[in-house]
């Protein structure tokens, strides 16, 4: 199965091609400019790089939230737009688990080892969940959660001080004072974002396919302007 695996929910945003498993092409974008302009270049350029047309692609891989509520919808649009005009199928990931399965670890890391995946959201706030390394089974929810909640999550996991603890995206620093308020010891890799191999490894875990008119926004917020209208 030929999978585009694609997310714009955060600052950066990515396209990469799989085959069975295997990375055919990847590109990350860096760029400070919106996702509605470099997305769809990017996406293009990943295709002809990879010596593939788009009616190659078997499946659309796609994170869905939570993350930037703009940059989820311009990249569910887009992906929506392709499954529909060719009529292939969608698989919707979760933007943290893309997340922990784009970052690189060590090989022998005990087998407890948890990830917390979080994006920052403001006024101590973070997107988040948490996540066994071995198995990716979710421990802790995703969800939007005061960093001091999530903190108290964390240390309800049977046996958390003898785990090795990974915190990981830009909301790391938010969670970092809270988790030394709770002696809980972790590593932090502020600057890990997601890559195309992690949303590719969430979809072949998940390899729940959907059509493009089933694929919704997981924001796990209400936007700045749902709460005024209220």
């Amino acid at each position: 199965m030929l999978i585009l695996a694609c997310d714009t929910s955060n600052s950066t945003c990515c396209a990469g091609l799989y085959e069975g498993g295997k990375e055919l092409e990847y590109e990350i974008s860096l760029e400070t400019r919106t996702h509605s302009e470099t997305f769809m270049p990017l996406v293009e350029r990943v295709i002809n790089k990879a010596g593939k047309k788009y009616s190659d692609i078997d499946a659309f891989a796609v994170t869905t939230g939570p993350g930037s509520f703009t940059g989820i919808r311009i990249g569910i649009s887009v992906v929506k737009g392709m499954s529909l005009a060719l009529e292939k199928p969608c698989i919707a990931v979760s933007a943290t688990h893309a997340l922990a399965g784009s970052v690189e670890t060590e090989s022998d890391l005990p087998e407890d080892t948890i990830m917390v995946p979080c994006f920052d959201a403001r006024n101590k706030r973070v997107f988040a969940s948490v996540i066994a390394h071995h198995n990716m089974e979710e421990l802790v929810e995703e969800g939007a959660y005061s960093a001091a909640d999530l903190g108290y999550l964390i240390t309800e996991i049977p046996d958390i001080k003898n785990k090795k603890i990974y915190v990981i995206g830009n909301g790391a620093e938010v969670m970092r004072e809270v988790l030394m308020a709770l002696d809980l010891k972790a590593d932090y890799a502020p600057g890990a974002v997601i890559l195309p191999r992690g949303v590719a490894s969430a979809a072949l875990q998940s390899k729940k396919l959907i059509s493009g008119a089933e694929l919704t926004a997981s924001y796990c917020a209400v936007s700045s302007a749902e709460r005024l209208r209220k």
